[in-house]
């Protein structure tokens, strides 16, 4: 049998980008609107964003519990009934707590959005957090994150994460199961009263709106006049921590390790943001990186290892994380450290510079596909103080980025001692 063969399909370069339509407005009822990509779909989504959350709470998984519980019920219904009223109207919804923002999402048929909008306002406003609920929850949540402490992952990331910020700072407080059963349905009512009041929210409103439906949401509205949001924007101080010897934490359970580096990171301008975005696409962003490459294709010392940098309020969190045999963990650090040093004595070949950009671009112009894409970009630009005309300078910057400049950040930010690195799971103490 004859195979046939078909020519390769032509790629095009993606070297701009203008985003969707997107406006912020205000209602008459005070209450800021984040109105994105209106389209006749026939379908609406709308989130309820409140600019609070694991920050502002004095003590662990209070945040968390008195968003997820807003349609629990209160003194008019159970959340039984909230919920079947929802699904009566044919409604989606869910909840979101981040560092300092939160959610409720909804999503209906524009024939039913207003009256899913409504329900929602008015159980969120009533909403008690009712004793049996709330006893319910704690249960179900603390045995998953008992499961999860069985894991070497969460305690290599909960170890770094600890290391670099702190067992005070949000970012760095881990509760254990115990802490669910400190908190109380009048710690959430006490937290919904001070941040989750319908008048501290704004609206993101996209798929088939109009000018009506938002006069309609204003007057739903009107008895709880909006304020302005305000977002955290803290900054952290670069810190170095001095890199002497893996940090251990043994799993019971398990005959492997989790390896996990970690360092606080403050790009000194958005060019060099872009250029370590590179360089960590390079490293462990996708498939194609040294990392994945070396450690798992070409040595066998990795089921799966990856970098990460992510925004961590106004500045980067850079981490690597990979599930190691236990017998060939040692190496494993030693072969990372070296892709280190490859990557600060050799400048990046053009060809893997360039796909390495192609793909960040195909990634990028992803992310705001489909209808309901720009609430999450609007979210981003508001916790990083950046205004939306920011996503149109993205691809500019990242295809600026010479071979030289990733070579300068690799020999400013790939030093070993400066990663925190932590071991979790069948450990070299434990064998």
């Amino acid at each position: 049998m004859t195979l046939k063969t078909h020519n390769r399909p032509e790629t095009k370069t993606i070297q701009t980008f203008d985003i969707p339509e997107s406006q912020v407005l205000t209602l008459s009822s005070g209450h800021q609107v984040h109105l994105s990509n209106p389209c006749k779909i026939g379908v609406v989504r709308v989130e309820l964003f409140w600019a609070s959350g694991s920050y502002h709470q004095e003590k662990p998984y209070v945040a968390t519990m008195a968003n997820d519980l807003l349609l629990s019920g209160n003194e008019q219904r159970t959340e039984f009934e909230v919920i079947e009223y929802l699904d009566y109207l044919g409604a989606t919804h869910r909840t979101e707590c981040g560092h300092v923002g939160s959610s409720v999402v909804i999503r209906a048929s524009k024939k039913n959005i207003l009256s899913v909008f409504k329900w929602v306002i008015e159980n969120v406003h009533a909403a008690t957090y009712p004793e049996n609920e709330v006893e319910s929850a704690k249960l179900v949540r603390a045995a998953s994150l008992e499961r999860q402490q069985k894991t070497p992952k969460y305690w290599s990331s909960r170890i770094a994460l600890e290391s670099l910020y702190g067992k005070d700072h949000t970012l760095g407080i881990h509760g254990d199961p115990i802490d669910y059963q400190k908190v109380t349905s009048e710690n959430l009512n006490l937290f919904k009263k001070q941040h989750f009041g319908l008048e501290k929210m704004m609206l993101l409103v996209s798929g088939d709106s109009d000018d009506q439906l938002l006069h309609s949401f204003a007057d739903a509205l009107r008895p709880f006049p909006g304020t302005p949001l305000s977002i955290i924007q803290e900054q952290f101080t670069e810190t170095f921590p001095k890199f002497e010897k893996p940090l251990m934490h043994p799993v019971d359970g398990t005959n492997q390790v989790n390896l996990h580096l970690a360092k606080h990171i403050k790009p000194k301008d958005q060019q060099e943001r872009f250029g370590l975005t590179l360089l960590n696409l390079v490293l462990g962003g996708y498939f194609g990186s040294r990392l994945m490459q070396i450690l798992r294709e070409e040595r066998g010392l990795t089921y799966g290892v990856g970098s990460y940098f992510k925004p961590a309020f106004n500045d980067y969190t850079w981490t690597i994380s990979g599930d190691l045999k236990s017998e060939t963990a040692e190496e494993a650090i030693r072969v990372v450290h070296e892709i280190f040093e490859d990557l600060k004595k050799n400048i990046l070949p053009d060809d893997e510079l360039n796909k390495i950009k192609q793909y960040y671009a195909g990634q990028f112009r992803g992310g705001f596909d489909g209808p309901f894409s720009m609430g999450g970009k609007y979210q981003h630009a508001l916790y990083r103080g950046l205004d939306l005309s920011y996503y149109t300078t993205v691809l500019p910057g990242i295809w600026s980025v010479t071979a030289q400049e990733v070579n300068v950040l690799a020999n400013n930010y790939l030093n070993p001692n400066s990663f925190i690195h932590v071991l979790s799971g069948d450990t070299p103490k434990q064998r």
